[in-house]
């Protein structure tokens, strides 16, 4: 699924509520911000591999996946904020895939876990809604850019078509609740490009066979939730 369907919705809807917020800001006081804020977050999603969770299909030289198995990725992200609405971080993690020597071994994959690391930036609504100077919620859009180092390649030989270092990018919204102004749970859906294994990809071998990854999962979309603490 291409993520262009996903984009331009997206961006018309942050681009008229940034103008909202600023026509409102204009004529309104208001008292709460994230500015100085430390924030902790720790969170999981589901991100497609390479490799099949239903079966295969083999048409002659080429293997088919019915769809891509999805595993852990997770996150801890550290964010400050910089001034009433913005904060900037940086956050942390691994990312559960599954790799091969060769295609002798394609159906018995074996697991391993890719460092994550990357960059957030995440702009504050509240502030321009929200008078009192302490607030239980956030509701927030989100931008984050990042990578995985995979330890092996999915398929792990010196002519395969990609490197180890695969990136991620997209923009979001996000939404959090903290009991007592101090911990709580959050949850973000977000649009871009997140997943590190590249879907409709072919790749020739020695042999002259064919291994086919075709991907009928959504790696356009993320979903996260977790657990976040601000002081």
């Amino acid at each position: 699924m291409k993520s262009n369907s996903y984009f331009k919705p997206f961006i018309i809807l942050i681009l008229i509520l940034l103008q909202n917020l600023q026509v409102n800001s204009q004529i309104n006081d208001y008292n709460y911000s994230v500015k100085n804020r430390w924030s902790i977050k720790a969170s999981i999603a589901n991100y497609k591999t390479a490799f099949f969770s239903q079966g295969i299909i083999e048409i002659s030289d080429n293997f088919i996946d019915i769809q891509n198995r999805k595993m852990v990725n997770f996150k801890v992200e550290t964010n400050y904020g910089i001034n009433k609405f913005v904060e900037i971080g940086f956050y942390a993690g691994f990312q559960h895939y599954e790799w091969i020597k060769d295609l002798e071994n394609f159906l018995s994959p074996t697991k391993s876990f890719a460092p994550l690391f990357g960059v957030s930036a995440n702009f504050h609504i509240l502030p321009f809604l929200v008078k009192s100077k302490n607030c239980r919620w956030d509701l927030y859009l989100t931008t984050k850019y990042g990578g995985c180092y995979l330890p092996h390649k999915e398929i792990d030989q010196p002519d395969f078509l990609y490197g180890k270092y695969r990136h991620e990018y997209g923009l979001g919204l996000g939404i959090g609740y903290y009991f007592k102004n101090i911990i709580g749970f959050f949850a973000e859906g977000s649009v871009g490009q997140y997943y590190y294994f590249k879907n409709h990809a072919s790749i020739a071998y020695q042999s002259g066979n064919y291994l086919e990854f075709k991907d009928f999962s959504d790696s356009n979309f993320s979903f996260r939730i977790g657990m976040a603490t601000k002081f």
